[in-house]
């Protein structure tokens, strides 16, 4: 347990705690591990005297160790922290691609509704098309049967 507490001892509070790189100076606020170092005495119970952490920096990524001299939050926290808002804003953009394919699939049927009533038009027109197409193609035929008649006739009647 008191491992554990140690390691949540890690983030700390204030900028004077703040550790700073050794290769490039930036000041790290995280410690990836860190453990109590205590002195035991034989007649004694070990209470922890200090931290220390090992650190890696963000901008060289170099890793190194240091005294945490205040007691705060661990990393665990703080990343927990971090999964916590990625799952929230995970869900909010869940909710808002739910509402867009909502949107989408109401814009789609009206679409599909005026297309349906379109081809229903179109259909109607090609119908009518064929039906015209039809009746003149049947005066046509008799056009040609008269044709031929009278050219018959007319051929009986020069023999």
């Amino acid at each position: 347990m008191q491992h554990f507490l140690a390691r949540l001892a890690i983030l700390l509070n204030g900028r004077e705690n703040l550790v700073k790189c050794r290769n490039c100076g930036i000041e790290v606020t995280y410690a990836t591990k860190a453990w109590p170092v205590t002195f035991k005495r034989k007649d004694e119970h070990a209470q922890p005297k200090f931290l220390v952490g090992i650190f890696e920096c963000p901008k060289c990524k170099s890793k190194f160790r240091s005294r945490v001299e205040s007691p705060a939050k661990t990393l665990e926290i703080s990343r927990l922290q971090d999964l916590v808002e990625k799952v929230k804003n995970i869900h909010k953009g869940l909710i808002l691609t739910k509402k867009t394919l909502h949107e989408k699939i109401g814009k789609l049927e009206t679409e599909r509704g005026s297309l349906v009533l379109e081809i229903g038009d179109l259909q109607r027109d090609a119908e009518d098309r064929a039906e015209a197409l039809e009746m003149e193609i049947c005066q046509l035929r008799e056009e040609i049967k008269s044709l031929k008649e009278f050219l018959g006739s007319r051929e009986e009647g020069v023999k």
